[in-house]
């Protein structure tokens, strides 16, 4: 799927996302862009190992991927590349093929590589938040 098919089907519309280094701290980039997805009704669940069992943004935290309640459709990284290799190995195990959406910060060339060899869909280096803004905003 192209990058335009991505923003179409999975952005211009409420989907189901992954939060991949969400974080309950209000301060933090991942914060905002999820409070914003929020809102527009998207369906969040947030990802990050340090806060397993916490509400972030009201929403309860999972440790990883494989513990998720069911399928989603795009995995947000908010991670740095260094720090991708759990999740890398996660969204290896799962059953589906979700479009893998890197945050600016989160790009990781080879990750990026593997990832389409293996069958995923690699979006990277734009913000979900702003590509709503400025992507959707005429198609709403």
């Amino acid at each position: 799927m192209n990058r335009e098919k991505v923003i179409q089907t999975y952005v211009c519309h409420p989907s189901v996302i992954a939060v991949v280094g969400a974080s309950p701290s209000p301060g933090r980039p991942v914060s905002g862009v999820m409070a914003y997805l929020a809102d527009c009704g998207f369906t969040l669940f947030p990802v990050n190992p340090a806060y397993a069992g916490e509400k972030v943004l009201g929403m309860e935290c999972t440790a990883g991927l494989t513990e998720l309640p069911g399928k989603v459709d795009v995995v947000a990284l908010f991670l740095a590349g260094k720090n991708q290799g759990a999740v890398l190995q996660d969204l290896r195990k799962l059953s589906y093929r979700p479009v893998v959406w890197m945050q600016p910060g989160a790009e990781n060339g080879e990750a990026e590589d593997e990832l389409r060899n293996d069958g995923f869909t690699v979006v990277s280096g734009a913000c979900l938040m702003m590509t709503h803004r400025t992507d959707c905003a005429a198609r709403d």
